[in-house]
């Protein structure tokens, strides 16, 4: 009898004992899982790494390969994003056109993805490092503006809006500069017919031009040499009574003298905002463009980390602002 007891004990513990076993090796085993790295995670993460030691050729087979074997992973866009990246950082102009053709892959993929402006941005951004001085191929430049003007009619409310907003006014700066340095050339070697349509074309899409007085002026002479007097006196007008500050103003006023023409009021209001055109890197503000959008023509800042570091400013400037 005590004997049966003490097996019955025994079979108890032995139970409880090995109860307890089962629970420890199930917890560690949960705890393992829940440790555990998945393929594609580990993919991206690897991915990542090989992006920021330079490793570029790695980097892209590592994202493809997460992009092809885990297309529904969470990491796919920042993956596919990343293999963008990578060519962006190369910066030679075969690599920086690859990079074009993913990011526009991405936003054609992931149209509402949180990414899609940013994405957008290093579009300009990478046209604007291959644009030329104004004198030189201006297919970049062309590029730059018609990718700015998609940002800001996809993107109107993104952070990034304000200085894409500036972009595009230098960029317009870097054209029109081009367009009148053409119509210079004809104007000197007494080509007026091909002056004149240079002239008009920086008068009609650049109006707010910071050389635009001179534009005027020249198209003024153009016209005139032209011996189309009533159309030139149009444009010597607008100098003085827009352009009172200008160079040209005093010898626009003496134009409609010799020709017999009235000489109009100076224009407050437009002469302000003329004026204020002029000053197109004094100062920092979100509204106007600032010497820094300049320098980087030049290769002085990357154009996206001007934008992205722009923005950060604003979002600050605005928390400092709230009460």
């Amino acid at each position: 009898m005590i004997s049966q007891r003490i097996e019955s004990i025994c079979r108890v513990l032995i139970f409880v004992w090995g109860a307890l076993l089962l629970s420890s090796c199930g917890q560690k085993s949960a705890g393992l899982q829940e440790g555990a790295i998945s393929p594609d995670q580990m993919l991206y993460d690897n991915g990542a790494k090989y992006l920021e030691k330079s490793q570029f050729i790695k980097a892209r087979l590592t994202f493809q390969t997460l992009i092809s074997s885990y297309p529904e992973s969470e990491h796919t866009p920042a993956a596919f994003l990343s293999i963008a990246d990578s060519y962006y950082k190369e910066s030679d102009t075969q690599s920086l056109l690859h990079a074009e053709s993913q990011y526009k892959d991405f936003i054609i993929f992931y149209p509402f993805h949180e990414m899609a402006d940013d994405a957008q941005m290093k579009i300009v951004a990478l046209n604007v490092k291959l644009m030329k001085a104004p004198d030189r191929d201006s297919s970049y430049a062309k590029r730059a503006e018609t990718e700015l003007r998609a940002f800001l009619e996809q993107y109107p409310e993104s952070e990034l809006a304000p200085t894409a907003r500036e972009f595009l006014r230098q960029v317009g700066e870097n054209r029109a500069d081009g367009i009148q340095g053409v119509g210079h050339f004809y104007f000197k070697k007494g080509s007026y017919l091909a002056s004149e349509s240079r002239y008009k074309e920086v008068i009609t899409e650049y109006p707010n031009y910071s050389q635009l007085d001179v534009s005027l002026y020249r198209l003024g002479g153009s016209l005139e040499q032209l011996g189309r007097i009533e159309e030139a006196s149009v444009y010597y007008s607008r100098v003085v009574s827009e352009f009172p500050f200008s160079v040209h103003s005093g010898d626009a006023e003496q134009k409609l003298v010799l020709l017999e023409k009235p000489v109009p009021p100076v224009n407050s209001a437009v002469a302000e905002r003329n004026k204020a055109n002029k000053k197109v890197d004094e100062g920092f503000s979100f509204t106007r463009p600032i010497r820094g959008v300049v320098e980087l023509f030049t290769g002085s800042e990357d154009p996206y980390d001007v934008a992205k570091r722009r923005a950060e400013e604003q979002v600050e400037q605005q928390t400092q602002q709230m009460p």
